[in-house]
């Protein structure tokens, strides 16, 4: 599930350390990126239509975990980083260098103000989830990861703020993602070396996936009860499902989840579960008399479902993680 905001009072003082490094302004069209090879202006549009544009191109970059991640998979160095947990608490950053990323931020809606400033960024990246299948962004609330619309003001005063949207096509996502670090200055051939490894992985699956079809189930569970997505509302499961990732559909409507009450949560289906780290446990769920006979369960047939960021090296990663599952696991539901 998705974090609950934590709220957390921030100093007044923190506008006098602001500098407006650049202006941003309201555009349409798809991501776009311009930079005079000499040293020129540099403009950015980003996935809400805002067109960041900068003297010239940005080379502090700060941002929220889940884009930081991304950045380093394509070689650069951000400069500050914030997210719902400590980077060293975030599986996503072992083997990443993270030696010269400020720590700003270890939950959500918590951002130390004045430790973003002294940063120094050009740019910060954060990013924004859809409310409903058909992609609608609530303007009257932030960008995921911000406490409200004034701390995100606050931030924009310090350096203007890309937004990547994190809904519809997986694949779009991933894009997107690549042509921001692109912009920024990511190494050409780092990104084709990423996206090469990304495609063998993913022949791989489609191969695993054709061999051997069970039904995957993606879900998180606390003490209210199991929550199960819904496959083409998140874009990373998407992406998954269009190599060919059968995956169980809940009955109960909403949008993203499909949300059950433990009383019945014996109606969730599926040979295969990616258990989200966050909640329960697999042990925690063996106590739960409604799953305790679920043969996802009983099978032995329970996985991390890894939060993957959705750049090509993360989902990469996933993917020849899940390739494996699915090649040992059987089918086990009717």
């Amino acid at each position: 599930m998705r974090a609950v905001p934590r709220l957390l009072p921030i100093a007044a003082a923190v506008a006098a350390l602001a500098v407006l490094t650049a202006c941003s302004s309201e555009s349409s069209g798809s991501d776009t990126a311009k930079s005079a090879a000499s040293g020129g202006s540099w403009s950015f549009t980003d996935d809400l239509g805002k067109t960041v544009t900068l003297d010239q191109a940005p080379t502090r970059v700060a941002g929220i975990n889940d884009q930081v991640v991304p950045l380093l998979h394509y070689g650069l160095e951000p400069v500050a980083s914030w997210g719902y947990s400590s980077i060293k608490d975030d599986a996503r950053f072992d083997d990443l260098n993270t030696s010269g990323i400020t720590q700003i931020g270890t939950a959500y809606g918590e951002i130390d103000l004045e430790k973003l400033a002294a940063a120094r960024p050009d740019v910060i990246v954060s990013e924004v989830y859809p409310t409903d299948a058909k992609g609608t962004i609530d303007k009257t609330q932030p960008d995921y990861g911000f406490k409200d619309l004034a701390q995100q003001k606050q931030v924009e005063a310090i350096a203007p703020v890309i937004t990547v949207l994190l809904g519809g096509d997986g694949g779009d996502v991933v894009d997107s993602t690549t042509k921001l670090a692109e912009a920024l200055g990511a190494d050409s051939a780092t990104v084709d070396k990423a996206k090469q490894r990304y495609d063998t992985a993913a022949a791989g699956l489609k191969k695993a996936v054709a061999a051997g079809p069970v039904t995957v189930t993606a879900l998180y569970a606390d003490s209210d009860g199991v929550s199960v997505a819904k496959a083409h509302e998140d874009p990373a499961l998407d992406l998954l499902a269009d190599l060919g990732v059968t995956f169980f559909e809940p009955k109960p409507k909403g949008y993203y989840w499909g949300n059950y009450s433990w009383e019945n949560a014996g109606q969730i289906g599926g040979d295969l579960w990616l258990l989200q780290q966050a909640g329960y446990d697999t042990a925690q769920l063996k106590k739960q008399p409604t799953v305790a006979d679920a043969p996802a369960l009983t099978s032995g047939q329970v996985q991390p479902w890894v939060s993957a960021a959705l750049d090509y090296v993360s989902q990469a990663d996933y993917i020849e993680q899940l390739t494996g599952w699915i090649t040992d696991a059987k089918p086990v539901t009717g």
